[in-house]
């Protein structure tokens, strides 16, 4: 979906994510923040998601998405958007490491595999907080390991 509203012309692209992008970005924000969820797609999948939200607030969306304050830049309104969200949800994170997520979400939005890193990382820290198992974090990597190796050693004659 965000691939195709990508590619509309601008009359028709900009009253979209007027009007949805910040549902879409708080709905994937929570799944992704779900440790329940994540293994079910992978993070790899979040991390695409990711990328083309963020993307999209930085290059692509030039209508205020802030109503109350319609000068405040998207990037800025989402930053402070996100910060409230989690400052709430995610008591054992400081102000720095929900700062540093954030801009990560930014910094990463046009490099996958960094944004899948930085995705883990910060599921790391919920999970540690919680005493949940982070293993599976790490299950799709694990996959590809192990597929790469037995093609590997499939192609030895």
């Amino acid at each position: 979906m965000l691939d195709r509203v990508e590619h509309l012309p601008r009359d028709q692209s900009q009253p979209f994510y007027k009007r949805f992008y910040m549902q879409i970005l708080q709905h994937v924000l929570a799944v992704v923040a779900d440790s329940s969820q994540v293994h079910v797609a992978g993070l790899t999948y979040y991390a695409e998601v990711l990328c083309r939200l963020f993307k999209a607030c930085e290059f692509l969306i030039t209508v205020p998405l802030n109503d109350e304050n319609p000068k405040q830049s998207n990037v800025d309104y989402i930053y402070e958007y996100i910060a409230s969200i989690f400052v709430q949800h995610f008591t054992n994170l400081t102000e720095a490491q929900i700062r540093v997520i954030i801009k990560g979400f930014f910094s990463f939005n046009t490099d996958q595999g960094g944004m899948r890193n930085h995705l883990r990382d910060f599921l790391v820290q919920i999970k540690e907080f919680n005493g949940e198992d982070t293993s599976d974090l790490f299950l799709e990597e694990r996959e590809a390991e192990i597929q790469a190796v037995q093609a590997k050693k499939n192609a030895v004659p």
